[in-house]
């Protein structure tokens, strides 16, 4: 989010918009750093009690407020919603507060923050989404009285043309497969490695390595890795650059990202646009946001995949060409002027 809104920022003003981004400040929390007993009340300090007064005097100088990330609508009560618009980029930290992920439930604390969040939700009259599923999910969750704009997240230039020469961390000399992504469920870190056991059944895929770039595995994710027939071939890289990812797209047979769900899947038009062949959950909103250029599988059922994989290895090039167009439409002259037309509406009332 943090990079979303560093470059929302930045396309805004490019475009003639006077941009101001405010954020928790670490006032109290500086002071207690050394006080592990006290860093996290005063955290809380900061965030829910000095910043609210920030926010006000800041949402007061200025004619449009943007929430550029869901899990700070807990503010909407302090900016009110007359002059507020959020992008919504996914709702599964409310879902699961709702109960409805049995894989994780979060923390009480957590489900405290949500409802809170949800609460703000619900007051907005201007949502933009990332995605269509989003919007189905903000419509069923936080109510229909909001307006929603579809705008989907732009493509960063920095994954578009040869990778850059100050990439840290080498691909493999090997021919490999990568995955980009954390530990949370529905990233289904634990079915990328499965897929993989299964592609290297395959003759043409025999001697393929798989990259599990990101995140450190956490406990079930290893036990996966551990079980694998072929975990001597399997990598992790973590503690990637941008020009480390770019790279690692750029040498890869192809991106398995077959996640359970996503807001948007910011890798799919990463890794088309730096050349990558994409394979994609058959689900939305990965299908959309892929367009023509991409192999679609069944996330849940590897066998079936890595054979639809396999089908298509003699069409693997004109997909890439495919997934390089689709990764232009997502371009930043494209994406960002959308967003002026969603401020005029705010500010006309």
């Amino acid at each position: 989010m943090l990079r979303f809104t560093a470059t929302l920022a930045e396309n805004l003003q490019r475009l003639g918009v006077k941009v101001v981004v405010t954020r928790p400040p670490m006032v109290f929390g500086r002071i207690a750093r050394d006080k592990p007993r006290l860093k996290k009340l005063a955290g809380y300090f900061d965030k829910f009690v000095l910043f609210p007064l920030m926010l006000l005097k800041s949402a007061r100088a200025h004619r449009v407020v943007h929430i550029a990330d869901q899990s700070n609508a807990l503010y909407l009560p302090v900016i009110g919603a007359h002059k507020t618009i959020l992008t919504c980029h996914d709702l599964f930290a409310v879902r699961m507060a709702l109960g409805e992920y049995s894989q994780n439930r979060g923390t009480m604390r957590g489900g405290i923050l949500q409802r809170l969040n949800l609460r703000g939700l619900r007051r907005l009259r201007h949502v933009t989404t990332v995605s269509a599923a989003t919007s189905d999910d903000f419509f069923r969750i936080a109510g229909k009285d909001a307006t929603l704009t579809l705008i989907p997240n732009a493509l960063d230039p920095r994954f578009q043309g040869a990778p850059s020469p100050l990439a840290r961390q080498s691909p493999p000399a090997a021919p490999y497969f990568l995955h980009l992504g954390n530990n949370n469920f529905y990233k289904n870190r634990p079915g990328v490695v499965r897929l993989f056991g299964e592609l290297a059944r395959f003759n043409m895929f025999s001697e393929h390595r798989l990259v599990l770039a990101g995140k450190m595995p956490d406990g079930d994710l290893q036990d996966e890795i551990d079980r694998s027939p072929v975990r001597d071939r399997i990598d992790v890289r973590v503690n990637l650059t941008d020009e480390d990812v770019h790279s690692l797209y750029a040498g890869a047979e192809a991106l398995l990202f077959i996640s359970l769900a996503e807001g948007f899947g910011w890798p799919i038009i990463e890794a088309q646009a730096s050349g990558c062949l994409v394979v994609t959950s058959d689900r939305e909103p990965m299908r959309s946001v892929a367009g023509d250029g991409a192999i679609l599988v069944d996330p849940e059922n590897p066998a079936q995949a890595a054979a639809a994989i396999a089908a298509a290895h003699e069409d693997f090039v004109r997909i890439r060409e495919q997934g390089s167009a689709n990764a232009e439409t997502y371009s930043s002259d494209m994406i960002f002027p959308r967003y002026l037309d969603v401020y005029r509406e705010v500010v006309s009332g």
